[in-house]
């Protein structure tokens, strides 16, 4: 079966091709061979407007980009029609299409003058690179981009759902991949301090770097909607595992026992979630789908909603409310390595009854609301590009 899909993965990709009417790489034409080079690997071509790890992406590519930067794009089976190729291409970023001058990035890598550091955004990305990138550019600097420690999210699923071997596996592969392949790095990037804790007991410390997610405000106070102007509550989220047994678990246990106290309180869901939640027909649960433009539903809603119960690293979520100065309410899960207190930065409960009461208690609590909705601008504070700074200035020790 697996030499049958590769068979037809290769027929689709050269048909693909064929009907580009440009084969060139879009941007190249802005190689500057006097300047330093970065190539990004990644597993898909990011879609920042998606997932938060892609919006993450995008902003350590526009910050080499401002140091001048030659900054690359390689992943796989990316083609011109994808619409992320001319967003990054307008950023300024040289993006890698499927093309029949090349046979695949490699050759296209392998055609660079100097290439100074390669990227590694996540696990399968290093898993699929390290080892044909490190013979072809040997004296390149390699980072590790880790975006959250795989094996420990399944870690936390396999506690919840004991009887899925597929979250096993996964475990044992990522543990490998993460602890042992991610050795071979020159750099490895944690998101946040309690993941460089657990990743100290497998890599030498000195190899390990705090770069967390990175965020500023995207509004400004004066358009946002006043609390009593505001209602209904949103949750954002990709197809994700944890972000999909957050829906279920929000459905199922919380929103039921808010509905008690007041059932017009609907639940805005945001993303592609929606394609795999298929059990949930309430016409209070509404599933928006992917939606371009953010903003108005994050200025009208009174607060988002993350009843994370496991996953790992940095929620992109929690910091995209605070770009609107939109309060939380989360779980523990949700809460970590954000440096966040609850009651100032947000709501924190883990009991599905605790977490309910906060939602009723933080959607007529004016001055709860204003409490956190004030406190915004403090909750993204660690989230600044001054940690991208201090990688810059790390990567001429390299």
């Amino acid at each position: 079966m697996g030499i049958f899909k590769s068979i037809r993965r290769y027929y689709t990709r050269k048909e693909e091709i064929k009907n580009q009417l440009d084969q060139s790489i879009p941007n190249y034409n802005t190689y500057n061979p006097l300047n330093k080079t970065i190539v990004f690997f990644t597993n898909h071509m990011p879609a920042p407007e998606h997932d938060s790890g892609s919006n993450r992406l995008k902003e350590i590519i526009l910050f080499f980009k401002r140091k001048d930067y030659n900054c690359i794009i390689c992943s796989k089976n990316t083609f011109r029609d994808n619409g992320y190729v001319n967003y990054f291409s307008e950023l300024g970023a040289i993006v890698f299409v499927e093309t029949n001058q090349y046979s695949n990035y490699f050759d296209f890598i392998a055609s660079i003058s100097k290439v100074d550091f390669v990227w590694y955004y996540g696990a399968k990305a290093l898993y699929l690179n390290v080892k044909r990138v490190s013979k072809m550019l040997p004296l390149a600097k390699s980072l590790y981009d880790m975006v959250d420690i795989h094996f420990l999210r399944y870690k936390r699923a396999i506690k919840i759902n004991p009887s899925r071997i597929s979250l096993r596996k996964n475990y044992l592969k990522f543990f490998w991949i993460e602890t042992i392949l991610a050795r071979k790095a020159d750099l490895v990037l944690t998101i946040s301090t309690i993941e460089k804790e657990i990743m100290a007991k497998y890599i030498d410390d000195r190899k390990l770097m705090i770069l967390s997610n990175i965020h500023y405000q995207k509004a400004n106070k004066e358009e946002l909607l006043p609390f009593e102007n505001r209602e209904n509550i949103l949750f954002i989220g990709s197809q994700h595992e944890p972000n999909i047994d957050a829906v279920n678990y929000l459905y199922y246990e919380i929103m039921p026992l808010v509905w008690e106290t007041n059932d017009t309180i609907k639940v805005n869901v945001i993303g592609n979630i929606n394609e795999k939640v298929k059990n949930i027909t309430d016409s209070r649960f509404i599933f928006t789908g992917h939606v371009s433009d953010i903003k108005p539903l994050f200025i009208a809603n009174k607060m988002m909603v993350a009843p994370l119960r496991y996953g790992a690293g940095v929620k992109g979520k929690i910091g995209q409310a605070f770009e609107y100065y939109l309060p939380v309410v989360t779980t523990s899960i949700g809460a970590e390595g954000m440096k966040l207190a609850h009651k100032k930065n947000a709501l924190i409960h883990d009991a599905k009854e605790e977490f309910a009461f906060a939602i009723l208690e933080l959607y007529h609590d004016k001055s709860l609301w204003l409490e956190l909705h004030q406190n915004s601008e403090e909750s993204l504070e660690p989230f600044s590009n001054q940690a991208l700074e201090t990688l810059f200035l790390k990567l001429d020790s390299l």
